[in-house]
């Protein structure tokens, strides 16, 4: 596993402050020391917002903040699991078979914060046909901002699920297990595309990564010398397992696709889900041809349920059976022309951002992505322009098409436009982060502004305490277990 790049490294234990704490706290806790740590980071997404689960390649990196699980081998067939944050619970639990592990909610609909942890060992146990060598006691230490944005759920269940696999004595490549974890999140509820696992897994530093599906690929993206991106918190927190707002999008985005799909598939009684990009290469069009289809086939701006079973000629039971999630059964009305457009529309986006760098690397100012041609302004001092352009375009179109911002974001965004900054939400959105693309030079004047107008000024928040919500970031490596043995 060491020698092979394709697999997740394993590597001596670091020294430093933060793996030390974590050691003691495991020790207070269970008498003894870790035998190993995985590690996992949370992720920043640049550009391509809710298009991974439509098929779309997304352009997101890794961050320096990170989930770490120390881990010791147990003979029986038990979890012990501790948060060196107090105020989560302790739990301690069999092992059993994947299919008796039962993952519920609170009387809210909130996931518990170790129902995170089930996941991962729910589809480890799956992957290993129920196959347990060693239980484990685990001690779990984050400093990713929770319901931010920046994938700390994605981070908890990927880091469970490779210290339980390595447990196991298992073996697999990062695109194995980057997949296999995607799979675990859904057992919490979310219809989630893989994009927090995949740069989890596939991301290295010093560079984004344009992950593309089917098969997973990651392609570097070297980014512009001069960008530097800045991670704003809103402080509206969001679970998106706790509402039915992301999964409607998801099926909203199913029932576009399969009616766009119509003319070519028959019969309409084929309930085979399909994506907007497999409708997109179905048809054989361009993603600037599909944007005309989208105004042409759904002109309306709301679609009540009866219309699309009636244009899909399914009865309402069959499509709640096969199209909708538990918790969007309820719904009624659906906005599939605004969810398409936003897709379609993100989807060039990420490919002029990648053709952008790339094009920046090698001097030129023109490039194609997809069918689509465009010209970048000026030279190379204009790029940075250029990108941040298409993340404002995202942004818009997230907040007005796909209906997933928040007040507050909006606000941080029009505080960054105020001084020539493109920003945009990242992640699922209805809060968490905005990420900015801020030239080296004016980082600190930036980040003093948004202290001073958002978080200060706005939030009412002390200018100490505000610093901590804001941060400039860089490209940083993925997934890998620390141990000495």
């Amino acid at each position: 596993m060491n020698g092979n790049s394709d697999e997740v490294p394993i590597t001596n234990i670091p020294s430093g402050e933060r793996i030390q704490k974590l050691s003691e706290h495991y020790y207070n806790e269970f008498g003894s020391e870790p035998d190993f740590y995985a590690r996992v980071p949370g992720r920043v997404n640049l550009i391509g917002e809710h298009i991974d689960y439509c098929g779309y390649p997304v352009l997101p990196m890794a961050l320096e903040q990170d989930i770490i699980v120390a881990a010791g081998f147990i003979k029986e067939h038990k979890l012990y699991v501790r948060n060196k944050n107090c105020k989560y619970d302790k739990i301690d639990i069999e092992i059993k078979p994947y299919s008796e592990i039962i993952i519920k909610a609170d009387s809210n609909g909130k996931p518990f914060w170790y129902n995170y942890v089930l996941c991962g060992v729910k589809g480890a146990l799956e992957h290993l046909n129920n196959k347990v060598i060693n239980g484990l006691r685990l001690c779990i230490d984050g400093n990713i901002p929770p319901a931010s944005g920046l994938s700390s759920s994605s981070a908890l269940v990927s880091a469970v699920c490779l210290a339980f696999l390595y447990a196991q004595k298992e073996n697999l490549n990062k695109k194995e297990i980057a997949s296999l974890c995607a799979n675990c999140e859904r057992y919490i509820g979310t219809q989630g595309g893989g994009m927090d696992q995949a740069i989890a897994f596939l991301a290295e530093k010093y560079c984004a990564q344009y992950i593309s599906w089917n098969p997973l690929k990651a392609t570097k993206v070297v980014l512009p010398e001069d960008a530097t991106f800045v991670v704003a918190h809103s402080l509206a927190e969001v679970n998106k397992a706790a509402t039915n707002d992301y999964n409607e999008r998801v099926i909203e985005c199913r029932l576009a696709a399969k009616i766009l799909s119509l003319d070519s598939q028959r019969p309409k009684t084929n309930h085979t889900i399909i994506t907007l990009s497999q409708v997109q290469k179905l048809l054989n069009k361009s993603l600037e041809d599909m944007v005309n289809l989208v105004q042409c086939s759904l002109p309306k701006d709301i679609y009540l349920k009866y219309e699309v079973c009636k244009m899909l000629e399914i009865t309402e039971d069959e499509m709640e059976e096969f199209y909708l999630t538990p918790n969007t059964r309820h719904l009624n009305e659906f906005k599939l022309k605004q969810r398409a457009l936003h897709v379609y529309g993100e989807a060039m986006r990420v490919e002029e951002f990648r053709k952008i760098c790339a094009q920046s690397m090698n001097g030129k100012t023109n490039g194609s992505a997809n069918g689509v041609t465009f010209e970048l302004k000026g030279s190379k001092n204009d790029v940075l322009s250029n990108l941040g352009e298409l993340m404002s375009k995202s942004h818009e179109s997230l907040k007005n098409l796909y209906e997933c911002s928040h007040k507050n974001l909006d606000i941080l965004v029009e505080i960054s436009r105020e001084l020539n900054v493109h920003s945009r939400l990242t992640g699922a959105g209805w809060g968490g982060c905005v990420v900015a693309l801020c030239p080296r030079a004016k980082v600190n004047e930036y980040i003093e502004k948004l202290v001073d107008e958002f978080y200060v000024k706005h939030c009412k928040i002390d200018k100490t305490k505000a610093k901590s919500y804001v941060f400039a970031t860089s490209p940083n490596y993925g997934a890998v277990i620390y141990t000495n043995k």
